[in-house]
């Protein structure tokens, strides 16, 4: 299946783009500083869709609708996330009330609010319309009810950290405060936050959805929170490093005490993630996005330029995820990617 599904994903990312297009035009139309946020959101974080839209594969789903989904929601995540770290507001109620957008596009038939009551800029079609969107191919997923309370657990965790960790010089003390409130499975207090700012397991409950109950589905929450969603944003933290400690912006990595714990913390996540995922209905998809997340980040041009090579190679082992990393640099020389 592995080789299968990863022809059938890199065959879609055109429609992706395509997506992504509409979104940008609509974006166009914004009042600036809005539109430049926006645009730049779908120009630089682009891959963020590209690698959820694996989950427009998942058995059963219907492709083209949760592809459309899949866009739209993480289209909405980045341009709020930029919202609440690239223009000069640090109020985190203004940035909680912008995320009830977030809240609100997964609930379908949920009335609309004035997302920027507590924003200094204002706009009224790109974020409503990505709502009503989501809203409406939601309500076409025949068992989203069954899995609805699930999914709004991980999107409230999502969206209190978004307005936690954009208020510099309290978001440390904020986040590990709320984090301590919280089981921790054993992790350290930026690694759990870190998982809670993953999509990752909302797009899979996404795709549950569309059959009939999964008595494993407590198993398959177990396994994305905290270890896959937190391999995954400790990735992206990962090759943002450089960036991050030259702007002076949050980064969950550069808490780790010294390289060596790091790429300890890294591997045992990835182990983690594959060891949990092997035991779930459908385990070779799973197994897939561990292969996929990996690569995916660790193809990125900044891992050279940050000297990470060892850590992505010893994540990848000398298996499939070595292909997939492979792939996925053949891909970024192509601009596939």
């Amino acid at each position: 299946m592995g080789a299968t599904l990863l022809g059938r994903f890199v065959a879609t990312f055109p429609r992706v783009k395509k997506e992504l297009q509409y979104w940008a035009s609509l974006a166009d139309t914004l009042p600036a500083p809005l539109r430049f946020q926006a645009l730049s959101s779908l120009e630089y974080k682009a891959f963020h869709c590209l690698g959820g839209s694996i989950y427009a594969h998942y058995p059963g789903v219907d492709k083209g609708a949760m592809l459309r989904l899949i866009v739209a929601l993480q289209t909405m995540s980045d341009y709020l996330d930029n919202l609440c770290d690239r223009l000069p507001v640090e109020n985190p109620d203004s940035f909680r009330v912008l995320h009830t957008s977030f809240v609100d596009a997964l609930t379908p038939g949920a009335a609309q609010r004035d997302y920027y009551a507590l924003y200094p800029h204002q706009e009224v079609t790109y974020l409503p319309t990505l709502v009503e969107t989501c809203q409406n191919l939601i309500a076409k997923i025949p068992h989203y009810p069954r899995v609805q309370h699930s999914v709004l657990i991980l999107a409230d965790r999502y969206c209190e950290l978004q307005a936690l960790k954009h208020v510099s010089g309290e978001r440390e003390r904020l986040l590990r405060e709320w984090a301590q409130q919280n089981p921790s499975f054993g992790l350290e207090w930026y690694e759990w936050t870190a998982a809670c700012g993953s999509t990752l397991g909302i797009f899979l409950l996404l795709a549950l959805a569309y059959g009939p109950a999964q008595a494993m589905e407590k198993a398959i929450l177990e396994a994305y929170f905290p270890w896959l969603q937190g391999l995954h944003i400790l990735l992206d933290y990962l090759i943002d490093l450089r960036e991050d400690e030259e702007h002076g912006d949050l980064n969950f990595v550069a808490f780790y005490p010294n390289q060596e714990v790091r790429a300890r913390a890294l591997g045992r996540f990835a182990q983690k993630s594959q060891a949990l995922v092997e035991n779930l209905p459908n385990p070779k998809f799973h197994t897939t996005v561990v292969h996929g997340l990996i690569a995916l980040y660790g193809s990125d041009p900044k891992v050279r330029l940050q000297s990470q090579e060892n850590t992505i190679r010893n994540m990848a082992g000398q298996g499939q995820t070595l292909r997939w990393l492979h792939l996925c640099k053949a891909l970024r020389f192509f601009g596939a990617i």
